[in-house]
Formats: C-alpha cells, structure tokens, sequence
C-alpha cells in the first residue's frame, strides 16, 4: 500500500506548480512595453524584440514591470563562449512619450541606457539605441 502522506505531497507539489502568480502576471499587464521580450534581432541602429509569454531560460530577454522594475537577462559573466549562462540583471525603467530610460546593472557594474520607440504592435517592438553607458565596478 502506498503511502498516504507522499501521495498528498505530490498532490500539493502539482497543484502548486500550476498556479499561476497573481502578483507577477499583474505586474506584466499594461501598456507599451510592459511585458516580456525576447528573440532579440539587431539591427544598424537598435535592436527588434518579439513580446513572449515568459523569458526562458539561458537566452537573451527583457523584462519590463508595471511598477518601474526593469530586468535584464544577460550573460553572467564576461565570457561569451558557449556553452552561455545568463542572470536576470534588476534595474527600473520610465518611459517619456517614445522614449524609454533604463538604469540597471550587468555583470561587470552599471548601465544607464535610452531607447527610442521606432515601431510597435502587441507582439513586436523596434527601438534605436539613442544612449548606452557602462561603468565597470572597481
């Protein structure tokens, strides 16, 4: 016979792994460009997104929340040499008409970048790189 409790246990486990997290799924509903981006595509002067339901693991995205939280994901390191492991870098975000500002942190230290809206729908987004500063930690 098995065992009541381990049943339960797994129960629990599954039920609670396919909850969904209010407080994140709220925080990602809003206008341009709250969301998750990914599927970077550069271009002469920026970069194109693709809007994704969640940044998976190990690749290149941005997250942007409705309560000015900007997250990065990035290379962990200086290293670009597959096999490549990515963090999430915590930053803020504000937005003035067409322009996006974002401070935030790498491996190496602190950015401070702006991007220009260029185009946008509900699954794309185009900016140009107007700044992009980085200052290395000593």
């Amino acid at each position: 016979m098995k065992n009541p409790f381990t049943l339960l246990l797994i129960a629990l486990i599954f039920i609670v792994s396919c909850v969904e997290d209010p407080q994140l799924s709220a925080s990602e509903t809003g206008p341009l460009p709250i969301g998750s981006w990914s599927n970077v595509s550069y271009n002469e002067n920026g970069m194109t997104l693709e809007k994704v339901n969640k940044l998976a693991e190990n690749t290149y995205g941005y997250r942007f929340l409705n309560n000015g939280t900007f997250i990065h994901r990035a290379n962990s390191g200086w290293c670009g040499t597959p096999p490549i492991v990515t963090s999430d870098f915590q930053g803020s975000w504000t937005k003035n008409a067409d322009v996006i500002s974002i401070q935030g942190t790498f491996w190496g230290g602190e950015t401070l970048e702006e991007w220009e809206i260029i185009a946008s729908d509900n699954n794309m987004l185009t900016i140009k790189v107007l700044k992009s500063e980085y200052e290395m930690e000593q």
